[in-house]
Order: C-alpha cells, then structure tokens, then sequence
C-alpha cells in the first residue's frame, strides 16, 4: 500500500504510452509560445508575468526548455540502453527531428521569401534560401560556431532570424553524439556505466568546466539533460509523487529564506529549476485521465516549438501592431494546427518508416546469425 501511494516507478510509467509526459512537453512547447510572444509583440513589448517573477534568474522560455532537456535525456538514454547499436540509435533520432525540420523550414521560407522579402517569388531561384534549409535541417553538422549569415537570409523579414529557437537543436543534437560516444565507450554494464559517466559529466560541467568546454557551452541545459540520463538510469528504483514536489517547494523557500538578503532576487536558478524538474517527473509519472488520450498517442510539442517563430515573426510583419495577449491567440491559432499537421503528415509517418525498416533490418540479422 505505501509503495503504491507513491505512484509508479519512472521505468513503469516511461515504458508505457499511459504517461504523462506528452502532456509536460506541450505544456512545455506552449509556455515557450507565450514567452516569445509577449517578448516579440510590437506594440507592448514585454515581459511575460511568470518571467517578471523569475527574473534576473531565468524565464519561462528557458523553464520550460530545460523540463524539455530532462526529460529528452531520459529518453535518449532509454533509447540508447534499450537498443545500443550505433546505426539505428542515429537512425531513430533523425526520424524524429530532421523530416518535420526540413518540412517547417521549406515551408516557412517559401512563405517568407515570396510574401516577406525585396525579392518576391523570384527570391526563391537564388541560392541563400536553400542554404538556410538545407544547413538548418542537417544542423550546420553539429558545428561550434553557426556564421550568423547562414541563419538568416538577406532581403527577408528585415534580415531577423526566421527560426530563432533553432539553436537548441544544435545543442541537443551535440548531446546525442554525446550519449552515443557514452555508450559506445562502455566498460562496466551498460547501466551502471552511463550513470557513473553522466555523474562525473555533470560534476565536470559545472565544477572543471574546461573538461568539456570544447563541445558544450551551455552548462545549465547540459546539466538538466545529464540529470535526465542520470535518472532514467535509476528509473527502475525511482518514485516522483505529490510529496516530492511539496519538498522541492520546501527547499525553494528556503533557499528564499537566505536569497532575500544577499541578492536582488530571493529565488534562485537550482530552486526554480528542482520545483520545476521535479513537478514535470511527478506530472509526466502518472495515469492521465480519459480526456488525455489523445495527448497521449500524440506528441504535437516538437512541432509548436519549430514552427511557431517563424508564424510569430510574420504575423508582425503582416498585422497591425497587436498586444502580447492578442498576438498569443492569434499564433497559437495557426502553430496548433500547423503542428498537428506536422505530426500526423511528416513526424509519424517518417518514426513509423524508420521502426519498420529497423525492425525488417533486426529480423534479417536475426535470420543470418
């Protein structure tokens, strides 16, 4: 009875589409909407009012990308332990993010080649244009150091940058090489050595940054996706309940208790970061209603989150100015449905592809061996 009080193990809930965590990712992807959308308006910009809260610590955009950083490292460390084959680890996550990419960035830069640019429909005969889709969609190869021309196009919406939130693909991309050189280098059981390597990866990130300066940069969202892989290699022993999140809370406002008097703010990065990671684990954990199951078949976040920059800076160049609350409405309008056609058009078709190509592949091997 008391092991049942404290919900299913990570391992029970992620092994089973009955979750919640498709839920977590679009609350996720909807809350990185209304950041760039109060943000981004022209007629008020601002900040959003959860991120006047967190502010000088953080905002609700990065929030919410590092829930998204947590949970994508659990989930590539499953993928990895589960099948740790190099091949079809890569196979698998470029299914997932490079066709519904390409699909995004062909269509939005047509768009705003032909509608939003001093070339028109002409534009679209030069070269610049493919060179963003293409480098876009390939990531720029994973490189350090993205040119900023090759970001955007010039001549097009003012020379802004028509995906701005692009730039955590590359990061997570260069994580999934990581987790890969991770397993690949296994010397203990698979287990056990992803977590131990994750474990001195997170110390060395944060303490001896120089160990992995050369690759990652951006130490926060690194962390959160090494904490993901660290707890998924704990999945089959961890609980995250309600009670969990009440003693992140706790620790929140203790950190509160002394942050007052020394710094500007009386929150903190590690305080904002714990509420948030544990209340997404304790959400993404439990058995969702009937009313969620379509949410639960269904991963519309990926989509909203690629698409709705490009939406949001057109709908300015379009429109009159509007207030933040207005320009919300009106870009979730079109990012929702535009995503759910990217799901069920692109992003499914092409998982569901790869799976059966890996799967006939896996069976051939089998009948040889």
């Amino acid at each position: 009875m008391a092991q049942h009080s404290q919900g299913r193990t990570l391992e029970a809930a992620i092994g089973t589409h009955d979750n919640g965590f498709n839920l977590v990712r679009l609350v996720c992807a909807l809350a990185v909407v209304v950041y760039h959308t109060w943000m981004m308006n022209v007629a008020e910009p601002m900040r959003d009012p959860v991120t006047r809260f967190l502010t000088p610590n953080t905002d609700l955009g990065a929030v919410a990308v590092g829930v998204f950083f947590v949970i994508s490292g659990m989930f590539i460390a499953r993928s990895w332990m589960g099948d740790p084959h190099l091949g079809r680890f890569a196979a698998r996550r470029v299914a997932r993010i490079v066709p519904g990419l390409f699909a995004c960035l062909l269509a939005t830069t047509v768009v705003a080649v032909a509608f939003f640019s001093t070339f028109g429909a002409r534009g679209l005969f030069d070269s610049a244009p493919w060179r963003y889709i293409f480098g876009n969609t390939v990531l720029h190869g994973l490189v350090y150091h993205i040119p900023p021309e090759h970001l955007r196009i010039e001549g097009v919406l003012g020379g802004q940058p028509l995906n701005g939130p692009l730039w955590t693909l590359y990061w997570e991309g260069r994580m999934y090489v990581m987790v890969a050189l991770i397993g690949l280098a296994a010397a203990l059981p698979l287990r056990s050595w992803m977590r131990g390597v994750a474990l001195f990866l997170l110390l060395a990130a944060n303490v001896y940054p120089e160990v992995v300066s050369g690759y990652v940069w951006e130490t926060r969202m690194w962390s959160l996706f090494l904490t993901g892989i660290v707890l998924q290699t704990l999945a089959p022993e961890v609980r995250i309940g309600w009670r969990h999140v009440a003693c992140a809370l706790a620790l929140a406002l203790l950190n509160w208790t002394r942050s007052a008097d020394q710094t500007p703010s009386p929150l903190t990065w590690f305080g904002i970061a714990l509420v948030a990671v544990t209340l997404a684990l304790c959400v993404g954990s439990r058995q969702l209603p009937a009313w969620a199951a379509h949410i639960q078949r269904h991963d519309y976040s990926y989509g909203i989150y690629i698409w709705h920059w490009p939406v949001i800076v057109m709908l300015r160049e379009a429109l009159p100015p509007m207030g933040p609350k207005r320009l919300t409405v009106v870009a979730l309008a079109l990012v929702i449905p535009l995503a759910m056609l990217s799901w069920h058009l692109v992003e499914r078709p092409a998982l569901r592809a790869v799976r059966r190509w890996l799967g006939r592949d896996s069976a051939r091997a089998a009948t040889v061996s």
